[in-house]
């Protein structure tokens, strides 16, 4: 790739976002950091979640919440072909449904925290590392990642930080440069399936698909469009729940596509502020009926983490990752 790419490449990478709404939460990341550089990433979100889609795809107004929340993202080049990332979010939320409803026949009360205020906790830390492959002008990015609760949080209602259950996730990025088609043009996918813990014996599997389409206008601004699906494989029925019903927020496997878009600015060669919305257009099997507002900075840190072993002569040393949308459910 020719070092003119370098400036755009970085302010595409600075804002790869994922369209998993707050629940898986990868962005396609085909690219990695160079040796010893990497970037930190600071992404306020607010979550907005107006109701479900219940089994047959049909929308509710049951359970909304509205969440605040942080993600900090760290991305670190191990060498100039292997890339981690440690996410890690802090959520706050609050019930802003109705006192009870029903979900067929079940009736369901809210939890123990939807008192309509909020509650704020750490959720699970998730680290994935990622290999760069180059096919001509197309990079290639398998990947490996797992997330873990970072301590025992509430998992009865609706405004919990999350599912309490290890989860983990192999899959492929890819993205390539379409100048050839477009000056200023790019694409990229991420195909990821996930398994997450048995508890109860419930299984939750599933695949997630990410595409981003993006333009750069210049060297500093980069619009770009992005739609995300998650397909549900295994997961259990209503009626598998039934027998403890009042926990059955925790296993919920639904189905969804997401569509949206944003924008990202280099400011300076070290930071990067992006803006993206995004919305769950349709869904099934108690999936959110959501909306997501992501403001965030990503500072490159490339000058600090060299001591790690990092050299500055890398010809990638403009190229920096992406931060995420945190992973919340259903």
């Amino acid at each position: 790739m020719s070092g003119s790419a370098h400036p755009r490449i970085a302010c595409v990478l600075s804002f790869l976002l994922t369209l998993h709404l707050l629940r898986g939460t990868a962005g396609a990341q085909a690219w990695v950091p160079a040796r010893g550089e990497g970037s930190v990433s600071l992404t306020y979100q607010n979550y907005d979640v107006a109701g479900h889609f219940d089994a047959q795809g049909h929308k509710n107004t049951n359970g909304g919440t509205e969440s605040q929340v942080l993600v900090t993202e760290l991305d670190y080049g191990v060498t100039d072909s292997l890339g981690l990332t440690v996410t890690l979010p802090f959520i706050a939320s609050k019930y802003t449904g109705p006192p009870s409803y029903f979900v067929g026949t079940h009736l369901t009360s809210p939890g123990p925290l939807d008192d309509g205020t909020y509650h704020a906790a750490f959720q699970d830390l998730r680290i994935e590392v990622r290999r760069l492959i180059w096919a001509g002008p197309v990079a290639l990015a398998p990947f490996v990642g797992a997330s873990f609760p970072t301590h025992d949080y509430e998992t009865v209602g609706e405004a919990v930080p999350g599912r309490h259950r290890k989860d983990f996730q192999f899959g492929a990025n890819v993205g390539a440069d379409l100048d050839r088609l477009l000056s200023g043009l790019y694409g990229q996918a991420r195909y990821a399936y996930g398994i997450a813990e048995r508890v109860n014996n419930f299984p939750f599997t599933r695949s997630n698909i990410d595409l981003e389409g993006g333009y750069a206008i210049g060297s500093r601004v980069v619009i770009r469009g992005l739609m995300g699906q998650q397909i549900r494989h295994q997961g259990p029925s209503v009626d598998e729940l039934a027998a403890d019903w009042v926990g059955h927020d925790r296993f919920i496997a639904p189905s969804y596509i997401n569509l949206g878009g944003g924008m990202s600015v280099s400011v300076t060669r070290s930071t990067d502020i992006f803006a993206l919305w995004v919305a769950t257009a349709s869904g099934s099997n108690g999936a959110h009926r959501a909306r997501t507002l992501a403001i965030g900075i990503t500072l490159s840190v490339g000058e600090g983490l060299r001591g790690l072993g990092g050299t500055s002569g890398s010809p990638h040393h403009a190229i920096r990752s992406s931060p995420r949308l945190m992973e919340r459910f259903p």
